[in-house]
């Protein structure tokens, strides 16, 4: 509702849900209860026939996976500087180097890097249990299309990859075609090589799986993409040209 008193529930929601994860973040986080139960109850109240628990837990899936984004930061910053310390250690003369400080340094980075697993996992999840599941979240997909971040980009094309693939489930997805098509189609230049390429082959996906998706139009301003100097893009648009 967009009355005062619910608009400042809204914001009060929101910021419950960032500091569960924001104090919870050194240890409860990684305990593989409380964030294991909590996306599980958010994902299947997202599937809910009614409609305002679908709303609900979708607005507090995002707040969940904005927060577990910026404790992953924090577990990064962290490795850096672990891995800065390290490589000062290890640039002493034998004689100077601290067996237990290189010790603890190393258990320290064994640890990051299982934290930092632990949050992958955790954000694939969200993203795969809440925004992929139901087609009507699809939206959020096209949206982040244009997030100025290139592997938040990456990882939508290739979560629309995993859709389009599907001959099947494709030719369902009229409406979204539609819709962002033109986003799709432009990415094919995007200024990240790594998703043009990747934005090329789910137009692959499309001609294969979808048929009249893409124009002449559209087509048209992928083929110039086998000129490129990268050269798994421009084999990936040659693929394109074979298959058109």
């Amino acid at each position: 509702m967009s009355s005062r008193p619910w608009r400042r529930f809204r914001a009060g929601f929101s910021e419950l849900v960032a500091t569960v994860v924001r104090r919870c973040q050194y240890s409860v986080i990684y305990d593989g209860f409380l964030m294991d139960s909590w996306i599980s109850f958010l994902t299947g109240l997202s599937d809910s026939q009614v409609r305002a628990f679908r709303h609900t837990s979708t607005l507090a899936a995002l707040k969940l996976m904005t927060a577990l984004v910026d404790v992953a930061l924090g577990v990064h910053v962290q490795q850096d500087n672990n891995q800065r310390h390290l490589e000062a250690e290890k640039a002493k003369e034998l004689g100077r180097r601290g067996t237990e400080k290189m010790e603890a340094l190393l258990e320290k980075r064994r640890e990051l890097l299982e934290q930092q697993e632990e949050m992958e996992v955790l954000m694939n999840v969200v993203f795969k249990g809440v925004f992929v599941h139901r087609y009507s979240y699809l939206k959020y997909i096209g949206w982040t299309l244009h997030d100025k971040q290139g592997e938040v980009r990456l990882q939508c094309v290739k979560a629309l990859q995993g859709i389009y693939g599907n001959p099947d489930m494709a030719p369902q997805l009229e409406l979204f075609t539609g819709r962002f098509k033109p986003r799709l189609v432009a990415m094919a230049q995007d200024k990240e090589p790594e998703v043009a390429l990747e934005a090329v082959k789910l137009q692959i996906l499309l001609v294969q799986n979808v048929g009249d998706s893409l124009s002449e139009e559209d087509c048209q301003s992928i083929y110039p993409v086998v000129f490129v100097a990268n050269r798994a893009l421009a084999s990936a648009a040659g693929t394109f040209l074979f298959h058109r």
